[in-house]
């Protein structure tokens, strides 16, 4: 190959070698980004599942100690908080095996199971009111 010809391919790879340098960068900036966003999610939920499941023990203590006697909306939060651990434990699952490349997706799903439990669980002590609180303080 002459001179002439490698020098006018010359621009062409200076272009390319900047690309691929500032694209690395990016990449690297994207999934430390990820990292960071990933930790602070699997945090949330965990601790939300810290937060349900102590209500759920709670809540089948006293069910146990009244026996026959057991309030029905007190049974019904039971059961529907057990079923929101299940959602919440695949979740915890999802963010943990998530990678780069399915965290947004991972990320939304997640969030709208946190949100879910989290309203489920609000929900469950309003509707309960001093009944919940009798539950939950002894």
């Amino acid at each position: 190959m002459s001179l002439s010809k490698l020098s006018s391919f010359l621009p062409l790879i200076l272009i390319l070698s900047v690309s691929l340098v500032l694209f690395q960068c990016d990449t690297e900036e994207d999934t430390s980004n990820f990292e960071e966003e990933r930790e602070e999610r699997l945090s949330e939920l965990e601790d939300l599942r810290d937060d349900l499941n102590d209500q759920i023990s709670e809540l089948g203590t006293r069910i146990d100690r009244a026996g026959d006697e057991a309030d029905e909306d007190l049974e019904a939060a039971y059961e529907e908080l057990t079923g929101q651990r299940s959602a919440l434990d695949r979740a915890i699952s999802d963010v943990e095996s998530a990678t780069s490349d399915t965290w947004e997706s991972v990320k939304d799903n997640t969030g709208s199971v946190y949100d879910d439990v989290s309203s489920t669980l609000r929900d469950w002590r309003d509707s309960l009111g001093d009944q919940w609180d009798d539950t939950v303080n002894g």
